[in-house]
């Protein structure tokens, strides 16, 4: 049992309490008790103590949108237009992995969100570089994740390269066998990650469905990203992408739908009345001009939209803090509202909501009694958040995934002092870098 104190607790619940002068008791990894230092004046004497030196205490922050396999390009496919940035760069950088190479990535990105914050994160598509051992790999590093294995129905025409294809029912039976490795779910969990391979394909997404009813995945799966897909739906007889959400199923089950610009205004509606949540990734959709998603539009109406980085190829970053901060000043802009996704509102996106939109709500997100200790602490002792007027407004305007001294996930401590305490940060990075060199070889880059 620990008694943590001295500091400033923004729970992010539901009534936003702040705990200014405050103590939080964790055992096992679960809050049992939160109050300020007098309530707790002569409370667990037994516990052990830490001093947290009057920093901000928040939640861990969820990325529920990510591409492991992408972390070392960043840099390396900036400013292009899809066809060549997925065509010459990305696809054969990704087919040149084999599992050291895309390890070697997944610890970079790892450890570079541990550090600014970020204390659970959804892998959108594994394809064929190694899931059972990315699986080891992320349960050993005390974070908390899920990892979508891409399931996919190859099609005539598909312009996916041979290694990032795999048969329906192999891509199936390997997201069953590593799940049954799973121990803990609410710590390290195998989804499925339906992809479409050339234009979309509700057949696969039919196959999906029973695969979810009989073996209880949850799945995520980019969509109405594109034109062409919307087209064709509305070619199969749906009225528009919500239309096909509902009528196929989607809606009634976990399903965490990526990016979304297509979606129409009569959608929003039909979105809020089903199960589906959404991944919001401002810095890639602006970045990549992938279009405009009414996101406060689908708060208002309950929809669970969270906050993800998407991959270093396509935002160069995998800072949450700076993209709750993107998700605020977007929206502003788009709507010529300035009241607009308020700094709480956002916040909340990468902490409460974000928990909702992963399906984890009742375990993580927020910090109160009965949910999990994954919590970060944040430094104010310099000119950048003062004066302290309000401090969701200080996190999401003024600071940054830099600021981020310590970091716990399930009550074991990551971070320390703003340096990892679960990997070797000179080894990750030399080996992230030795790792690109030998992608640019294999692919004459």
């Amino acid at each position: 049992m620990i008694r943590y104190e001295h500091c400033t607790i923004l729970t992010m619940d539901k009534k936003d309490t702040i705990i200014k002068d405050g103590s939080m008791v964790v055992d096992n990894g679960k809050i049992i008790s939160l109050g300020t230092e007098g309530e707790f004046l002569k409370s667990y004497p037994d516990s052990d103590r830490v001093d947290l030196g009057g920093r901000l205490v928040i939640p861990g922050l969820i990325n529920n949108h990510f591409h492991l396999a992408q972390s070392m390009f960043r840099g390396f496919s900036d400013d292009m237009t899809i066809d060549p940035w997925l065509f010459k760069r990305i696809w054969p950088l990704q087919s040149a992995h084999d599992e050291k190479t895309f390890l070697a990535g997944a610890r970079l990105a790892m450890l570079e969100m541990s550090k600014s914050g970020t204390t659970t994160f959804v892998e959108s598509m594994v394809v064929n570089y190694g899931l059972e051992a990315l699986f080891d790999e992320v349960s050993s590093s005390g974070m908390r994740a899920r990892l979508a294995k891409v399931v996919m129905e190859p099609r005539k025409g598909s312009l996916l390269p041979p290694a990032l294809t795999q048969e329906l029912g192999s891509s199936i039976k390997e997201a069953i066998n590593c799940r049954l490795r799973v121990t803990n779910p609410d710590m390290v969990d195998i989804w499925l990650g339906p992809r479409w391979t050339g234009l979309y394909n509700s057949h696969l997404i039919e196959v999906v469905n029973g695969v979810m009813d009989d073996d209880g995945f949850n799945s995520t799966i980019h969509f109405a990203e594109e034109s062409a897909d919307v087209d064709a739906m509305i070619n199969d007889g749906f009225s528009s992408p919500g239309d096909f959400l509902k009528r196929t199923g989607m809606l009634d089950r976990n399903y965490l739908l990526v990016h979304c610009p297509r979606l129409g205004v009569g959608d929003l509606d039909i979105l809020k009345d089903g199960k589906a949540t959404v991944a919001h990734c401002p810095v890639s959709a602006m970045k990549m001009a992938m279009g405009y998603l009414d996101v406060p539009g689908l708060l208002e109406k309950g929809v669970a939209v969270g906050i993800g980085t998407d991959a270093p190829a396509c935002n160069n970053s995998n800072d949450l803090l700076g993209e709750i901060k993107t998700a605020a000043l977007l929206h502003k802009h788009q709507s010529g509202h300035p009241d607009v996704l308020s700094s709480g509102l956002a916040l909340g996106m990468g902490t409460r909501i974000g928990a909702r939109s992963i399906f984890a709500e009742d375990i993580i997100g927020s910090l109160e009694v009965g949910k999990r200790a994954d919590f970060i602490t944040l430094n104010l002792e310099f000119a950048a958040p003062l004066p302290l007027f309000n401090l969701s407004s200080a996190v999401v305007y003024s600071l940054c995934g830099r600021d981020v001294r310590d970091v716990f996930v399930d009550g074991k401590q990551l971070v320390k002092e703003g340096l990892s305490l679960i990997f070797d940060e000179e080894k990750v990075r030399s080996d992230a870098s030795e790792a690109m060199m030998t992608l640019l070889k294999r692919t004459n880059l």
